[in-house]
């Protein structure tokens, strides 16, 4: 019999030399360990490690340990392991930023992680195994892509900073370039860093609430042309306010609009309720699509242009629309997918909890000369019954949630109300599965799944999907 002492003990802080043999949902590679846990003999115990590839063997040390699983950090990967999918992060913070978690994969490697990523979770989540998922569409240059950027700002011993957020924690790693935004929102980050220390403007101090600025905002259109800064603060007086309206402005003439948020609430949430513009407009333009929007300081507009594209596109064929369709567009934020897919239906009816966007959504409508679009502020579950009872018969409906899915009641509003076509565009592939699966149960039938590669080099996917009657 073997000595049980002979047995790899793991705990915090033990090294091991071992082997991975998957991906979880985030990215990180899955390892298996035998050994003693807590007394008890274990086996295939789950170690999740990042910056680790399926067949990489090499020594990795415990970081953390639940009941059931446990991290780790690689000490070193051997080389004669070495994954082909492997490539250098170009980004020299990569180890330490907890924003982009896959880069060390190639980006080709990325996109296969993302589409067995979505098969797996609809398995898992929602017994899903009967469906067509896409191959994961992704770009032709994945950098340089987010257009908006929240950049913390914090206080110092002796000045303030700004960067991003470590993994796992709130301690700030200092912006020095960043891969995934444009050079111009850098610039203009490291600019109001600069002022802030030139003009003593505390950073937040976040354990005591205290400080003044605790985010730069930065949201760009397209082409660049457009740029809005929002300071998110502790209250809303900003010093030498002035003089660094002048200063941004003189140095960044595409800034079109500086908002101030206020936001003194103890708590992770970026923007507060209170917004005030302080210069230019409180909305910018872009063009999606062919069509016009205007993005306010807290609308809902996808982060990457060029897959956005692409998604709503792909959206709009796989709902096979026609000129007799009625469309609801649930939680349609400013109206981006109803307006782009109205050209191709009867009529567009969009609903959405935030009065701000229906207003932009109206907007947007009008400015785009479109006619047959109609908004409505209110809970879609509640304004598709009364549609309902006006005699608006949808036919199709197009659900964009945010990540924690759709509301179980609007789910049972779409049976109830016997539409026929659904069109289910989400950020959460774990949300989607739980809905897709009560869909299913209700009679609804998949038809297929297609990712969209929204956030290269993030474990981050969009993912439509399409389901009949």
């Amino acid at each position: 019999m073997e000595n049980i002492q002979e047995k790899l003990i793991i705990k915090k802080g033990t090294k091991l030399v071992t082997k991975c043999v998957d991906l979880n949902h985030e990215g990180q590679g899955v390892c298996k360990i035998d050994g003693i846990k807590d007394g008890e003999e274990v086996n295939n115990f789950p170690i999740f490690v990042n910056n680790m590839i399926p067949d990489e063997k090499g020594q990795l040390e415990i970081t953390k340990l639940s009941k059931t699983y446990g991290y780790a950090n690689v000490v070193k990967i051997f080389n004669d392991t070495r994954s082909k999918n492997r490539t250098r992060p170009l980004c020299p913070n990569y180890e330490k930023c907890g924003g982009c978690n896959i880069m060390h994969m190639s980006y080709p490697y990325q996109l296969e992680f993302k589409t067995k990523m979505v098969k797996d979770t609809l398995w898992k989540l929602g017994s899903i195994d009967n469906v067509e998922v896409l191959p994961t569409i992704g770009m032709s240059n994945p950098d340089k892509y987010r257009n908006k950027v929240q950049v913390p700002f914090r206080k110092t011993f002796y000045k303030t900073v700004c960067g991003f957020f470590a993994k796992d924690s709130h301690n700030v790693i200092p912006l020095t370039e960043c891969l995934i935004q444009p050079d111009i929102s850098t610039s203009i980050i490291h600019f109001v860093r600069n002022m802030c220390n030139e003009f003593k403007i505390d950073g937040y101090v976040e354990n005591e609430n205290t400080g003044l600025i605790r985010h730069l905002l930065v949201r760009t259109n397209h082409d660049l042309t457009e740029i809005m800064l929002v300071f998110v603060l502790t209250n809303s007086e900003l010093p030498y306010k002035d003089e660094i309206i002048a200063k941004i402005i003189k140095r960044y003439p595409n800034v079109k609009s500086i908002i101030i948020n206020v936001n003194n609430k103890v708590g992770n949430t970026i923007l507060g309720e209170k917004c005030l513009t302080i210069y230019g407009n409180d909305y910018i333009k872009d063009t999606l699509c062919g069509l016009k929007f205007r993005i306010g300081p807290k609308s809902f507009y996808q982060v990457n242009h060029v897959q956005t594209e692409k998604l709503y596109n792909k959206a709009i064929s796989l709902a096979d629309l026609n000129e007799n369709d009625i469309l609801i567009d649930a939680y349609c934020g400013i109206g981006t997918i109803g307006l782009i897919a109205s050209k191709h239906v009867k009529e567009v009816y969009g609903v959405e909890i935030v009065d701000e966007a229906i207003k932009n959504a109206k907007i947007n409508a009008k400015e785009n000369k479109i006619k047959n679009s109609h908004y409505v502020c209110n809970k879609a579950e509640e304004q598709i019954v009364k549609w309902k009872s006006e005699g608006i018969n949808a036919n199709v409906i197009v659900v964009d949630p945010p990540r924690k899915g759709c509301d179980i009641k609007l789910l049972e509003t779409i049976d109830e109300m016997n539409i026929e076509k659904v069109v289910y565009v989400s950020c959460d592939p774990a949300t989607l599965a739980r809905d897709l699966k009560i869909l299913i149960q209700k009679g609804y039938k998949l038809e297929v799944v297609q990712p969209v590669d929204m956030f290269p080099y993030t474990s981050n996917v969009e993912t439509i999907a399409y389901l009949k009657r």
